[in-house]
């Protein structure tokens, strides 16, 4: 073996090593949260809030300035945008503006006749917004790493959006049971303040309304009314039956009027947790103040105790409790009690230890999915990517040989640096990413097609082995580069402009571009030369014998006038039947949730169930317009329906979150267990509620208070509900298929407690309204952006009459998939949106092909005095072959993808096999006829033969 070849032998095996130490064991593949289960948000900020927030408390603090410059009489309220003063004198106007411009740099004061208006500036109000935003990730990270303490559940919360209001939270391993926690913790600001209650004739009262009468219209300037919020806690702290209130849906109790000026403020807590009362071993939350606040506790409770008057606890501007005071307390150390559940205390200290936000947070959009509904399309996809892969072994070994052996450890190669680079980026697979990944072999293998087509051609112009394979990978190495960076283009705005799932899509497309270039080149190239080293003087190639059109001289240029009449016409004729000019009563283009907002679930059904019958219970409660499709398991005995409702027009998240719970509610109706046992279905449990119900019922009889209990049932809840989602279907059947460790007191408590039920709940996605518009927007500028990149990069890589050329076929090809999608009643979606933007990337390096041989043509002394048509003419023909191997081993994966990647990978492939289809006419039929019209017309100085 030369020196250079074990140094190439050293270059591959250190990258092969390299890449399967970050992917080995497989269990260090990051999977996302369509495959392994668990819950996503995407939530934002809500910056006015935190403008207005900062009026408020700046209007106490004004005050109290003025009062300190001794102006008694001032009186400061918020008016709309600003802070008016009012009772200030000529003569004073020079202290308030003295005031403003000392204590408040961040408003602008003026004079408004009387009264003085403070305003905040644009560069104050940008301030306190990316406060709000920075503030809302650290306190959302503090509160996940509260529940999850060891990282166990590997949480990702990211920062996202054009100003950077928007966080993103993914948590894996969490279920639908433990989701309503999640958003509460994650929502809620956190804002303690403690106030006194007002004296006066009457301080409680039954509605808003009722303390308006009361006050005649206006509530005075130094109160303000608060509600007080009806909670399960206080249920039992009067022995009233629990009702638990349905997310989304709070009860108030009563109205209570409060002093307007904050006494305690939560920003001086600077611990929190919850502990247990000696005497009654309720649980109850205790906060530790610093100085500041110790200082303000103790006159605020001073005044309680010698006034006998409450102190009201206000989170979040609700009334959580209220609290006596019989003397004076110093020390800071502030106990709330009350009928609290272990969880309750910990999450309320929870959120009081991590600070508050600045601002609310309003959910844009929620998924769930179930470990089982990840499993089916892991099996699903991997199902694909073997079928897929095997496809192509079989063809390259059949049509090539032995070579098609090189391309076969060229892709084995190709699959080890991509799951390497995946690893070493610490990228997440996610199931549109599972579809790149095999969509990225048919890419590939096209690579080392042209590579070999190239060999034949050479060899049949008499060269010698070394020869044909030197000008083999010379010829296409330009070629190949060129047709990889177009897919480039498309895979980098992807990433740029997607989300989740897509960008999941758009780092495998990426990973498999730069892997596909590394090994087609540089692998198969050594393996030549490997073998060439030790046959030296080889005369023969075995790169097979096949070849199709060799010799082909098709007219194809006599036709293109009606080839082109026909493709648009079957273009028009489509988008006259989809008419996607009308999207608002179009049943013809069906939008998925990200576009128009709603719910999107999948629902499993044990036993016989017909889509008809869900539609008429959906239609029945008020939803006519739900969209049901069933879908086959590989377990005959349940059924899986992807069922879809959009939101209401004008809606926001919170009605999305209502609507969600309508349905879920309206499925457990469907359950035919359910009408004779009222018992909760177990099939429909998390992990969370059934603890609660073990803690309570307490079967093995242990001893300790609630946190204790909790933290003994909690893993065998996990164990029952794991035990659940591992089974072939996903539901339990028999109690029998409990695990058989359980303890049996245990078994027995469950059975007790709980029926099996008949339904499970896979998925649910709710997207706001408010987000669809976003998603339009971000899709049409991603499509316009990868247009844009691929024109200029064509136009330097070749000349403009390529470049027009290539991009009329892009956009026809774009059309045709986008039109036959439609008509054929597919739903556009995000990751569908990816499949499109590949589709440009593939269909340009399909025309790329053939424009590389019109060049290279273009400079043959043989063509000098030869029509465009015919250099045209002879080099799509001498590279039909090429092109027809090149689209058929992407038109393999893709097929296996449309026909086994399951339902969610179904529509995102339907794209493709229709894309390579178009794309390979469309290289000969559309961008060729161009580029002829183009240099007839308008060639000029770019005329394709003035260098010949």
């Amino acid at each position: 073996m030369t020196k250079r070849s074990l140094w190439r032998l050293a270059i591959v095996l250190a990258v092969l090593f390299g890449c399967g130490y970050f992917f080995t064991p497989l269990s260090k593949v990051k999977l996302g949260l369509d495959l392994r289960g668990g819950v996503h948000f995407e939530l934002e900020v809500q910056g006015q809030e935190a403008l207005a927030a900062d009026l408020r408390d700046s209007k106490d603090r004004l005050a109290s300035r003025l009062k300190e410059k001794g102006l008694p009489g001032a009186t400061v309220r918020v008016d709309g945008a600003a802070l008016r003063v009012e009772g200030v004198g000529a003569d004073q106007k020079a202290t308030v503006e003295k005031v403003a411009k000392d204590f408040f740099p961040g408003y602008t004061s003026a004079s408004e006749g009387d009264a003085f208006l403070l305003s905040q500036k644009d560069s104050y109000q940008k301030q306190l917004k990316d406060d709000a935003n920075k503030r809302a990730l650290e306190v959302i990270e503090k509160r996940i790493r509260d529940i999850d303490p060891a990282n166990v559940l590997e949480p990702e919360i990211t920062a996202s959006g054009a100003e950077g209001n928007r966080i993103v939270v993914e948590i894996p391993g969490i279920e639908e049971g433990d989701r309503e926690r999640i958003k509460t913790l994650l929502a809620t600001p956190g804002h303690l303040e403690q106030r006194l209650v007002a004296k006066g004739p009457q301080v409680y009262f039954p509605s808003k309304e009722a303390a308006l009468e009361f006050f005649k219209g206006q509530i005075p300037q130094e109160f303000e009314l608060f509600p007080e919020i009806e909670s399960e806690r206080q249920a039992r702290r009067t022995g009233q039956p629990t009702a638990k209130a349905k997310p989304g849906e709070e009860k108030i109790s009563r109205w209570v009027l409060l002093e307007s000026r904050v006494a305690v403020d939560g920003a001086d807590i600077i611990d929190s947790h919850r502990a247990s009362n000696s005497q009654t071993e309720a649980n109850e939350v205790n906060f530790t103040l610093n100085k500041k606040g110790d200082d303000d506790f103790a006159r605020l409770t001073g005044i309680a105790s010698e006034e006998s008057r409450y102190i009201a606890i206000v989170l979040d501007r609700k009334i959580i409790t209220e609290l006596t005071a019989k003397e004076k307390i110093i020390g800071g150390a502030v106990r709330i009690s009350g009928s609290f559940s272990a969880q309750e205390a910990d999450d309320l200290a929870s959120q009081l230890r991590s600070g508050a936000l600045r601002a609310p947070m309003k959910f844009l959009e929620e998924r769930v999915v179930g470990p089982g509904l990840g499993r089916d399309s892991i099996h699903a996809g991997v199902r694909a990517a073997i079928i897929g892969f095997a496809a192509i072994i079989a063809f390259m070994v059949i049509f090539y040989h032995w070579s098609g052996a090189n391309a076969i450890v060229a892709l084995t190669v190709n699959v080890i640096v991509m799951m390497g680079l995946l690893g070493s980026f610490r990228a997440t697979l996610t199931l549109p990413g599972i579809a790149g990944f095999v969509l990225t072999l048919g890419m590939a293998v096209d690579a080392n097609i042209l590579i070999f087509e190239r060999i034949k051609e050479e060899l049949g112009f008499g060269k010698s082995v070394p020869g044909a394979i030197d000008a083999g990978f010379d010829r296409v190495f330009w070629t190949i580069v060129d047709s990889h960076v177009t897919q480039l283009f498309a895979a980098l705005l992807l990433f740029i402009f997607g989300t989740g799932p897509v960008k999941g899509f758009a780092v495998t497309l990426t990973v498999g571009v730069v892997a596909s270039l590394f090994t087609s080149i540089y692998i198969s190239r050594y393996i030549y030369d490997w073998v060439l080293e030790h046959h030296p003087g080889t005369k023969t190639l075995s790169v097979g014998t096949h070849t199709f059109f060799k010799g082909a001289s098709y007219d194809f240029m006599k036709y293109k006038g009606t080839a082109i009449a026909i493709s648009w016409g079957i273009i028009l004729i489509s988008l006259l039947y989809v008419r996607p000019w009308n999207l608002t009563h179009n049943n013809r283009i069906h939008l998925g949730m990200q576009f128009v907002g709603g719910n999107d679930m999948t629902v499993r059904f044990r036993g016989a169930m017909e889509p008809e019958t869900i539609r008429a219970a959906l239609a029945r409660n008020g939803y006519t317009d739900a969209s049901v499709v069933a879908y086959e398991n590989a377990d005959k005995s349940v059924r899986d329906f992807s069922v879809k409702v959009k939101a209401k027009k004008d809606a926001d998240q919170k009605d999305s979150t209502i609507q969600a719970n309508a349905l879920r509610a309206i499925f457990k109706q469907m359950d035919p267990e359910g009408a004779s046992n009222p018992l909760p279905a177990l099939n429909l449990e998390g992990s969370k509620t059934l603890a609660d119900t073990l803690v309570k019922t307490n079967p093995v009889g242990l001893g300790g208070d609630e946190a204790a209990l909790a933290a003994a049932y909690a893993p065998l809840a996990e164990k029952v509900i794991a035990a659940r989602d591992r089974l072939p279907s996903g539901l339990y059947q028999a109690f029998g298929e409990l695990p058989q460790d359980l303890p049996q007191a245990v078994r027995d408590t469950v059975q007790k407690n709980y029926r099996l039920g008949s339904v499970g709940i896979l998925k649910d996605e709710s997207f706001s309204p408010s987000i669809s518009g976003e998603w339009t927007r971000k899709t049409l500028t991603a499509v316009a952006w990868a247009l844009g990149a691929i024109l200029v990069y064509v136009m330097f890589r070749f000349t403009a009459s390529y470049a027009v050329g290539g991009i009329v076929a892009l956009v026809h090809d774009m059309l045709m998939a986008l039109a036959l999608f439609a008509a054929f009643g597919y739903e556009f979606n995000v990751p569908v949106v990816a499949s499109f933007l590949t589709l440009m990337g593939y269909s340009m390096a399909d025309t790329i092909v053939v424009f590389d041989r019109i060049r290279e043509n273009s400079h043959r002394p043989e063509y000098r005095r030869a029509t465009v048509t015919k250099l045209v003419n002879d080099s799509i023909n001498q590279t039909l072959g090429r092109t027809i191997l090149t689209s058929l081993s992407v038109l393999f994966v893709s097929v296996c993808l449309w026909l086994f990647g399951g339902p969610a990978l179904h529509d995102l492939a339907f794209p493709l096999v229709i894309g390579v289809i178009t794309g390979t006419y469309s290289s000969i039929y559309i961008a060729s006829p161009v580029v002829v019209y183009w240099d007839q017309w308008f060639g000029g100085k770019d005329k394709l033969k003035q260098h010949a």
